[in-house]
């Protein structure tokens, strides 16, 4: 029993050696012991311990190196990009239009809305604020926190003149239009998913939440709604739950959003509408 004691505790001293001659890297879902070897404006560059082979990682999605020598560096890259547990976090979803930003991430889909003024002089400043919360909204209950915009157009209130030999003239309010794609730097894990529900297959709604594009707010109210898994997997990067919703009879297939050990929140879109459900586990 003594020697099997020394042993171990040799290993352990050994092993805490090892680790020690290393570097390690940590993302915001793993750390990565390794041997740093450089670090570019939007790579971070490294070879395992014991092997030759080049590997990398962008930048977005390291929070941390943790040098051999005790030197630390932190990354404000990946520290911009805030963690959004449920939709009423919206505030905390990242607009940007650098795609350097959006590298390593994972995508989730795309997104747009459109917002007009409700008279001929409205603000603008305000009416494309409005645009960008919509997005925000939808985003969140989508499970992403990062939205990269591709297009954006916001125009001024147009005036129309009589056209000739005609009294008819033409006047638009002011309108903004932003089309985008959502991401996510949090990478789906259906092991962790599977273990919170178990071998559970019946579960029943809490909380249904809807918004559509031209809609002041989003619409939340109780629900009762019984929900059944069939099916985890990972799909495109996706948690995915194939199953059945309540009310929902003509989809098959559910994002999952946001998951805890209490509740998980599923996602589907329906005539233009986002739908974010709260499930009870």
């Amino acid at each position: 029993m003594k020697v099997f004691a020394l042993l171990l505790s040799s290993f352990i001293l050994c092993t805490q050696f090892c680790v020690a001659q290393v570097d390690t890297l940590y993302t915001s879902t793993t750390k990565i012991p390794c041997v740093v070897k450089e670090i570019t404006p939007e790579l971070v560059k490294y070879t395992n311990p014991g092997e030759d082979v080049l590997n990398s990682v962008y930048k977005n999605v390291v929070q941390k190196i943790v040098f051999k020598s005790g030197r630390v560096e932190v990354f404000a890259e990946a520290a911009a990009y805030k963690k959004v547990n449920v939709w009423r976090e919206f505030e905390k979803v990242l607009l940007t239009q650098a795609e350097k930003d959006i590298n390593g991430l994972i995508r989730i889909g795309d997104i747009s809305t459109i917002e007009q003024g409700g008279s001929m002089f409205s603000n603008l400043a305000k009416i494309e604020d409005r645009a960008q919360r919509n997005l925000k909204i939808v985003a969140a209950m989508m499970g992403g926190n990062i939205i990269y915009i591709r297009h954006q157009d916001v125009q001024g209130s147009r005036y129309g003149t009589p056209i000739y030999g005609t009294a008819i003239a033409v006047n638009k309010p002011m309108e903004a239009f932003i089309a985008g794609i959502v991401y996510t730097n949090e990478p789906a894990n259906a092991d962790a998913f599977r273990k919170v529900i178990g071998d559970k297959k019946e579960f029943q709604a809490t909380e249904s939440a809807s918004f559509t594009g031209n809609a002041n707010d989003v619409r939340v109210y109780p629900s009762k709604r019984k929900f059944t898994v069939k099916e985890v997997k990972i799909d495109n990067d996706l948690l995915i739950v194939d199953g059945a919703l309540e009310g929902a009879s003509k989809y098959k297939s559910f994002k999952v959003a946001s998951f805890d050990k209490e509740y998980f929140h599923v996602y589907y879109e329906d005539k233009g509408t986002a739908y974010n459900i709260k499930i009870k586990i």
